[in-house]
């Protein structure tokens, strides 16, 4: 049996520890920052309504309700696309859909930013 006394630590020993730290030059700040990525700033929008710029083969966006879609292919001259429905796992889950690209802006779809994902 131990004895809980022995194994934490004194608090003069903690104190020195972190004052050593708070001291020491070779230990900066960022060095006990988290090392998880960055987040965006807030300015910089992660998630966002679709536009027909935004339209690109591959491309997958997500409607209100999380549904998600990949674009399989666009005319521009025809005004058309197609997309597929996509399961959790990215897979299709459905038949190809074919609305006009104005149809396909008009039902709200949204995208992530580059570099991002839904």
């Amino acid at each position: 049996m131990h004895n809980l006394a022995t194994a934490l630590p004194r608090s003069d020993e903690t104190q020195s520890t972190f004052a050593q730290l708070g001291s020491s030059s070779n230990h900066s700040s960022s060095r006990l920052a988290s090392s998880n990525q960055a987040m965006p700033p807030r300015t910089e929008a992660t998630i966002r309504k679709a536009t027909e710029p935004d339209l690109e083969v591959g491309s997958i966006c997500a409607d209100r309700d999380g549904n998600r879609i990949r674009i399989d292919r666009i005319d521009r001259g025809a005004g058309t696309l197609s997309y597929h429905f996509l399961n959790d796992e990215l897979r299709v889950q459905e038949g190809i859909q074919e609305p006009s690209i104005e149809q396909f802006l008009a039902e709200g779809w949204y995208m992530a930013a580059p570099r991002r994902s839904l």
